[in-house]
């Protein structure tokens, strides 16, 4: 409680301030008295001192220092008995616990100063308990409130605690939820502070104030396990400085948000290793067709859409505390990807980190955005570098794309840190072709000899031994005629005539993207 707030128990009624009326929001715990000379090393903070005026009478300098000390230690004032030894003060010494800050009162000629102390400690003790009562019944009321209850609920509940409206920001600054009464606000506000605070909301720690619509509010980080996770609480202020057993609620208020915030924080990383765990059985080739457009429809997926692998990875593997870093590295990727609503998806593999980036988008613009942001965090203490695929395709060709990242990302280099697939050989270059284009071509070029497996076998060896009729026949261990009634036989199905070096280099593209 404060002075002021103890003035006004009609116990003390006839309690006047003498100087100092600007401090009575000065906290007050203990009541104490001072009779000798030797003061500053006694007095604590939340003190109110009671005093006859004996020690001062004959020196005004003492008292003087008083009033400094009690402001320099934080206490709550001091209480001179009336008309026991001073009658009045002077002048210098209101004008000096004014501009401190320090309230005067006096008690009463006709009241024992036993009688006062036990009088304001009464009212101290008692104030203290009603306060531990209360906060007892609001940690019993925000606990309840945990258990099958909204934001919306729990932010009506800790409105009406601390007698102000507030709002829940995620990590991104928006919010989210609001009690009632800022509710048509919200988006308004969330503009306001994402655009026009200038507020570094990823890095900041520490309480903050802003003002919208020529009203305070105090924004108060809520911590979770990883800083770049964290919510944060934003309660309409006055100017008036909180009490103790305010900031107590305030306290108990942000606790309460910051234990739900962590039960969605901990949805979501599971969400997050759900995802993973889908992505991996794709790229093992452990789930059918129907089981991956079945994952995709219930996770509003499109399984049409294309997309580009980016594999990122710290360039040199070190201790376990890479394991933290790692940590890092995915939590501001996820960060970065959500903060702009970039469409793509995330996961991790062996300590990569792999992204799923929607065709729409310009890959090697986006990557460049994600490196330039990743780089200037002070966080990451290892570098890293990033290879992406050459082609788009739909998730279920994740393999592949995978393998694509993978080799860019082994040529990457600080010099380079973001490489696009490059293939090295002609094998590569017909993979990037898109499978339904590829399969077209091998049709055209093989498909009256695909359902024939001898005289497909008798033609792609007669390609590999250069058109070598005695070889093919000893390779394949039958008669030379055989061989050269099997290749008349293919000639007449595919209506070519294989002599022709056109003919002979479409062959040998279908049997590689055959293959």
């Amino acid at each position: 409680m404060n002075v002021k707030e103890l003035l006004a128990n009609p116990v003390l009624a006839e309690y006047p301030i003498l100087a100092g009326a600007e401090g009575l929001n000065r906290e007050i715990n203990q009541v104490g008295m001072i009779d000798a000379p030797d003061f500053d090393e006694y007095i604590a903070p939340g003190q109110l001192l009671l005093t006859t005026g004996f020690l001062f009478k004959e020196d005004w300098t003492l008292l003087r220092d008083l009033i400094i000390a009690l402001d320099h230690h934080n206490a709550a004032g001091l209480g001179i008995k009336t008309n026991r030894h001073l009658s009045q003060l002077p002048r210098d010494i209101i004008i000096l616990a004014n501009k401190r800050r320090v309230p005067i009162l006096m008690t009463p000629t006709d009241e024992l100063m036993p009688q006062t102390i036990q009088n304001i400690t009464d009212i101290i003790l008692n104030t203290h308990t009603g306060e531990l009562h209360q906060i007892v019944n609001i940690n019993h009321q925000l606990s309840t409130m945990q258990t099958n209850n909204t934001y919306q609920h729990l932010l009506n509940l800790s409105a009406e605690i601390l007698e102000a409206p507030l709002t829940l920001l995620d990590s991104h600054f928006r919010a989210l939820y609001a009690s009632t009464y800022l509710l048509p606000q919200r988006d308004f506000f969330t503009k306001f502070l994402r655009e026009e605070s200038g507020i570094d909301y990823l890095n900041l720690t520490q309480k903050v104030h802003v003002t919208f619509n020529n009203t305070i509010f105090e924004i108060s980080p809520i911590f979770s396990a990883l800083n770049e996770n964290k919510a944060f609480a934003a309660i309409m202020s006055s100017n008036k400085t909180l009490s103790d057993f305010e900031l107590l609620k305030r306290e108990q208020v942000i606790t309460a948000l910051g234990f739900s915030n962590s039960r969605t924080d901990l949805l979501n990383e599971t969400e997050f290793r759900n995802r993973s765990g889908f992505f991996l059985n794709i790229m093992q080739h452990e789930l059918s067709d129907d089981a991956i457009d079945n994952y995709l429809k219930n996770a509003n997926i499109d399984s049409k859409n294309s997309y580009r692998v980016a594999v990122i990875d710290f360039t040199a593997k070190k201790t376990v505390i890479e394991t933290h870093q790692f940590e890092i590295l995915q939590a501001l990727t996820r960060w970065f990807v959500n903060e702009s609503n970039w469409s793509v998806l995330l996961f991790s593999y062996k300590q990569q980190l792999i992204l799923l980036v929607d065709n729409k988008i310009d890959t090697r613009a986006f990557l460049k955005e994600l490196y330039d942001f990743l780089t200037s965090q002070s966080k990451l203490e290892y570098n890293f570098t990033i290879g992406f695929s050459r082609v788009a395709e739909p998730i279920r060709a994740l393999a592949d794309l995978y393998e694509q990242a993978n080799h860019a990302l082994q040529l990457t280099s600080v010099a380079h840190p973001i490489m696009r697939f490059r293939p090295k050989s002609a094998q590569e270059m017909l993979n990037l072709l898109p499978k339904q284009e590829s399969d077209a071509f091998v049709e055209r070029i093989l498909g009256p000899i695909l359902d024939n497996p001898s005289l497909l076998k008798t033609l792609e060896t007669y390609m590999f031994l250069h058109q070598n009729v005695t070889a093919v026949a000893s390779d394949m261990f039958v008669h030379r005629n055989t061989i050269n009634y099997r290749l008349k036989k293919i000639s007449e199905l595919l209506d070519v005539n294989l002599d022709m070096p056109d003919v002979l280099v479409d062959i040998q593209l279908a049997f590689l993207l055959l293959d």
